[in-house]
This record gives C-alpha cells, sequence and structure tokens, in this order.
C-alpha cells in the first residue's frame, strides 16, 4: 500500500468514475485500474462495485475511503510544509480576508497561467489564512496591517515562520447601500457611523482584536451581524441601514446594490502579500502577485 493509491482511491471516489479520477490526477486509466486491483489484492476485499456507469464503494470500502481521506490529510499538510513550491506545477491556492477583487484578479491570473489546472480561492478567517500559508496549504496569503493590529499580525507572522511584502496602502472605506441615508455623501466619519448597525465577517479569536478585519472601532451597543461569507454580507447591506469597512475595491460585476465611501477619519491600511519565511516566490506566485498589482493600478481611486 501507499500514498499514490490512497490517491487514486479518494478521486475515485470523489468522482465515480476512474475515467474522471485519471483525467483529475493526470494518470492512464489503465495504471490507475492496475493499482487499485494491486491494492484490493493486498487488502483482501474489493474497494469499488464496478458498475457500467461508474464504481460505488462497498461497505468495507467506504470505511477505508473515509481512513484514507484522513492520511491524505495529514500527509498533504506535512508534504506542502517542506516540499519545494514547484513540487505541485498544476495547482495554486491563495488565502486571503474577504476581498471583492480576487475574483477579477484570479480570471486574469487563469488567462495568463493555463498550465495551472486547479486554482484555489480560500476565504477565511485571519488565523486560518496565517495557519494555511504557515501549514503549506496555500501558497500565499492576502491580508491588511494597520496601526491597531500591526503589532499582533507581525508577531504572529514571526511565530509561524512567515514574512510578507507589501502590496499597496489603501483608505478604510464603508459600503452602504445605494439608498442608504448616507449614499450622497463624499465621505463619511465616524460620527455619521456612530448610531448604524454593522455587518462583520466572524473571527474565530475574537478575543485577539489584531485578527479582526473591521476597519474601524465598535461603538457602544452598536448591533452587529456577525457573517462568515461576503454574500451574507452584501445581502445585509442590501436589506438594511447597516455598513461595513473595506478596501474600496469593490467587482462590479459580483456586487450590486452597493455604494463605497471613504471614510474620512479611517486609518491607513497596508494590504500584504503573506509567503513562508526565507522562501523565494515561485513564478506562479509571481504572476499572481503581478495581477494584483495590474487591479490595483487600473482601479486606483
Amino acid at each position: 500500500m501507499n500514498i499514490k493509491q490512497l490517491r487514486y482511491v479518494v478521486a475515485i471516489a470523489n468522482t465515480g468514475t476512474f475515467r474522471e479520477a485519471s483525467e483529475q490526477l493526470y494518470v492512464s486509466q489503465p495504471s490507475m485500474s492496475i493499482a487499485v486491483k494491486d491494492l484490493e489484492t493486498e487488502l483482501g476485499f474489493k474497494i469499488f462495485e464496478r458498475l457500467n456507469t461508474g464504481v460505488n464503494l462497498t461497505i468495507s470500502g467506504e470505511r477505508f475511503y473515509e481512513q484514507a481521506q484522513s492520511v491524505l490529510r495529514d500527509f498533504d499538510t506535512f508534504e506542502a510544509k517542506y516540499l519545494a513550491p514547484t513540487a505541485m506545477p498544476h495547482s495554486f491556492s491563495v488565502a486571503s480576508q474577504h476581498y471583492d477583487f480576487l475574483a477579477p484578479v484570479s480570471v486574469e491570473f487563469s488567462e495568463k497561467n493555463p498550465e495551472i489546472k486547479n486554482i484555489r480561492l480560500f476565504e477565511s478567517t485571519t488565523y486560518n489564512i496565517l495557519s494555511e500559508v504557515s501549514d503549506g496549504l496555500s501558497d500565499v496569503g492576502i491580508a491588511y496591517l494597520n496601526n491597531h493590529n500591526r503589532l499582533g499580525i507581525t508577531r504572529m507572522l514571526e511565530k509561524l515562520d512567515l514574512d510578507f511584502e507589501e502590496l499597496m496602502t489603501f483608505k478604510t472605506h464603508i459600503y452602504l447601500r445605494q439608498s442608504h441615508p448616507l449614499a450622497d455623501k463624499d465621505f463619511v466619519t465616524n460620527e455619521d457611523l456612530r448610531h448604524l448597525s454593522r455587518a462583520r465577517f466572524t473571527q474565530e479569536n475574537e478575543q485577539f482584536l489584531y485578527y479582526s478585519e473591521d476597519l474601524v472601532e465598535t461603538f457602544e451597543n452598536t448591533k452587529i451581524y456577525n457573517v462568515t461569507d461576503r454574500a451574507s454580507l452584501n445581502g445585509i447591506l442590501e436589506r438594511t441601514d447597516a455598513y461595513a469597512t473595506g478596501s474600496g475595491f469593490i467587482d462590479k460585476e459580483s456586487v450590486h446594490g452597493i455604494r463605497v465611501i471613504p471614510l474620512e477619519d479611517g486609518n491607513a491600511n497596508t494590504l500584504i502579500f503573506i509567503k513562508k519565511k526565507g522562501q523565494v516566490l515561485s513564478e506562479v506566485a509571481k504572476s499572481y502577485k503581478r495581477s494584483l498589482e495590474n487591479y490595483f493600478e487600473q482601479n486606483k481611486f
């Protein structure tokens, strides 16, 4: 039994056919079929029931599949942490806070790098982003620094053996529905926001304020909608007088009915590109960074 055979089993179970699994893993179908048959012989039981339309897991196969997934998750984490970035040339993963520019940037990146067949965008909490890059599950990470979080975040980067490059500086912007009472203002102030509800992204480590994606402080007695994804956040903004904070870069093709207004007394924030400490960026990672820079240059305020 070997890791390659486990990958075959998981891919076949996930896709339902040897053909799709072989295409996904870039191996020939006959080679995969022989490897799985050899594994079944070694184990002494059938993993799959072969059908004309594909395959089904047997009862023993279901138990094996579940354990194989667990083994592969641990192995992939270990492998990604220590292998060079060029070891998996067909994949690229970005871990990021919730930004609307991820979609257009990733599309441009994909068009310029057709050899990359699997592009993963992992939008999550700040802690998960740092862990993803540290564990090697994502090639790079995207987050922000300002006066409120810089010390805490840089300490965590150091602890996790991570480094960063600065991408660009942006002013805090407020996100509102287009019919919001503040929507016609050229800028807003903290006082304008004092009595409004707000929507924000949940963090699992709420006790550490430097993990927050909020770019303004929360006022006392503020009603807060805590969400985990941008679709929910935008839906709340479209239906209420609540506001959210962000970089000001918005994907107009995906987000409708939202107005973005600069906060006059807001923080100066720096978007950062996170990588493993001492690691030279791969050509693919450099290409993604260029796509980010191109986007900011074309959409600067």
